[in-house]
């Protein structure tokens, strides 16, 4: 059963970089990656949502992470390491029986996607993208690694509704997460993967960041194929 959470924003215009309620004032136009500019039904001071609801995304009442009516400031997800870097290190459980680091990484290319949560559409979305390119993506000397503070039953449930090839990390707690620049804190939600992807070479190093991916989440899995073609070259 989804555990409600409730979130409880001001009706009135605060002080600056504040909060404003959904109902009262337009989408504020997003200025960064991390924002989107959507509209949203009036709604009471108060409103309650599953956890699920929170990262609805369709309709004109829909929330995710990231596009909650108004702009996300973007000290939510920082520390952005830094291209040509070697990648922060992880050792995560997985769906698939296994935990996976970085030493599991070495030898060919990875490419590492966050996300907000499985079942969510936009991660669905995703998901399914990267399934349909996955041959592709592997032809390419690449293998594919989602990650999001989901639990693993979750990851498991997920990974076998959609038949997913590749493997689910589970980073509750959003540690690696934040090591990687892409933790959403959300007041009175807590701690969520940003949909940031990244693209690791065969020696361990960070060699791209995509952080402009909610609004290009259908064909993401082909530009990543596309980038890491260009890399290889």
């Amino acid at each position: 059963m989804l555990t409600r959470v409730v979130l409880s924003v001001l009706a009135t215009a605060g002080a600056a970089g504040a909060f404003q309620a959904p109902g009262c004032v337009p989408a504020a136009r997003p200025r960064s990656a991390m924002s989107v500019n959507m509209q949203l039904q009036p709604a009471p001071s108060t409103m309650s949502f599953s956890r699920r609801e929170f990262f609805k995304v369709g309709g004109t009442a829909c929330l995710t992470v990231g596009a909650l009516g108004f702009e996300v400031p973007a000290s939510f997800a920082e520390g952005l390491p830094k291209a040509g870097a070697v990648a922060p290190s992880f050792d995560l459980p997985s769906n698939r029986g296994k935990n996976f680091s970085n030493k599991d990484l070495l030898g060919k290319w990875a490419v590492l996607y966050f996300y907000p949560g499985d079942f969510t559409s936009g991660c669905t979305i995703e998901a399914k993208n990267f399934q349909a390119n996955a041959d592709a993506l592997r032809a390419a000397g690449a293998e594919i690694y989602g990650v999001s503070v989901d639990s693993l039953d979750k990851h498991l449930d997920f990974g076998k509704k959609y038949d997913l090839s590749f493997a689910l990390l589970s980073d509750t707690g959003g540690k690696v997460s934040e090591a990687y620049g892409s933790a959403l804190k959300i007041p009175f939600m807590g701690t969520f993967s940003n949909r940031q992807t990244y693209l690791i070479d065969p020696e361990g190093n960070l060699r791209w960041v995509f952080t402009d991916v909610e609004k290009r989440v259908k064909k993401h899995a082909e530009e990543v194929l596309a980038k890491l073609e260009e890399l290889k070259a």
